[in-house]
């Protein structure tokens, strides 16, 4: 009863979409991708700047991951790049939203229809966020999203697939539930019957209701958790952005960001030292910082697999190399917030050239 009425809540959302709990983002992606029955060639275009787990269900569901390379200044995936990617073989579109800031839905949509092409929306970072005014997630035939202990609200692991319509979500319920027709508490509790049909062969993915429990309660403090969020991007925009030594990656002026991950990039013209001794010596004075991603293709199972060689997505690279993420939640105090921005802005006059 938990996950049927965080589903629900989850679904006001977004503009009142079907939804499906699943135990992962990564397994609302997985089971998405086994909904459109990949056959061997199949291609999928997706960013190579992005947590693996988004080419791995299309390695895992026999299909062919094709990278197209991203916007450096937003990081996000390029509609250019990706009609390039195009051949005959193709048969989804798999953007990411990096840091929960919108991709330019439009753009990939209209080259989604153009080819008859499905578009799965990684939202893992996107909760909160729209572009033009819509709910991302709800652009295309479905969507997946994180509760990870570092998303911006979390059932401690989880994930939400929004679907286009009642007929997908059915299947996308399946496939999460061993492609069982109705669940136990359906079975058991409601029904009084022990009976049940197996409609397809699936997988073991469903959100459990303590985790939808979580969630029921974290969902209604998403927009003070937003506000929050919000103060802190805007005083390290104050304070970053006339900085000559780095760049704040910028927000899609025609959406709303999500504001999951504060990103930097360090301009390493400018700087004395590279980037794992900025990050050193921001450590050694109190303040963690992160890099969230390494491109894709750089990795050794994918530069093995698909023959990947550095320079081929310059703009990914450029970003994996000199990206790094800013304490960015919402119980940071103010104190804490001034601190980091302190601690980074030495550095960069210590370290400039």
């Amino acid at each position: 009863p938990k996950t049927k009425q965080f589903e629900q809540h989850f679904s006001e959302l977004k503009s009142g979409r079907p939804t499906v709990g699943v135990s992962s983002c990564t397994a609302g992606l997985f089971v998405s991708m086994a909904s459109l029955g990949l056959k061997p060639g199949d291609e999928v275009i997706t960013t190579p700047m992005t947590f693996v787990a988004t080419a791995n269900v299309i390695i895992q569901n026999g299909g062919k991951v094709v990278f197209a390379d991203i916007e450096r200044d937003s990081m996000n995936i390029d509609p250019a790049q990706i009609a390039r990617k195009i051949t005959k073989h193709t048969r989804a579109i798999l953007p990411v939203h990096v840091g929960g800031n919108p991709c330019e839905m439009d753009q990939i949509m209209e080259i989604a229809n153009q080819h008859g092409l499905k578009v799965i929306e990684d939202c893992a970072h996107a909760i909160e966020g729209e572009f033009a005014g819509k709910p991302l997630g709800t652009f295309g035939y479905s969507s997946s999203f994180s509760f990870y202990p570092t998303k911006n609200i979390t059932t401690g692991e989880g994930g939400m697939v929004v679907c286009e319509d009642e007929a997908l979500s059915r299947i996308i319920r399946l496939l999460s539930t061993h492609g069982i027709d109705k669940g136990t508490w359906q079975r058991m509790g409601l029904e009084h019957n022990p009976l049940y049909d197996v409609i397809l062969p699936g997988f073991k993915c469903n959100m459990t209701d303590i985790q939808a429990a979580l969630g029921v309660h974290q969902i209604n403090r998403i927009d003070e958790m937003y506000a929050r969020r919000e103060l802190i991007r805007a005083k390290y925009d104050a304070c970053f952005e006339a900085n000559s030594s780095c760049e704040v990656v910028g927000l899609n002026p025609r959406g709303k960001s999500a504001l999951h991950l504060y990103l930097l990039l360090l301009d390493p013209t400018k700087l004395k030292v590279d980037r794992s001794v900025f990050i050193s010596e921001a450590k050694k004075r109190g303040v963690e910082m992160s890099v969230n991603y390494t491109p894709i293709h750089l990795f050794s199972y994918y530069r093995n697999q698909f023959c990947a060689v550095p320079g081929a997505f310059p703009n990914a690279e450029y970003c994996g190399e000199n990206v790094v993420s800013l304490p960015f939640y919402p119980a940071m105090q103010d104190a804490d917030i001034d601190y980091v921005m302190q601690i980074v802005e030495e550095l960069l006059e210590e370290y400039a050239t």
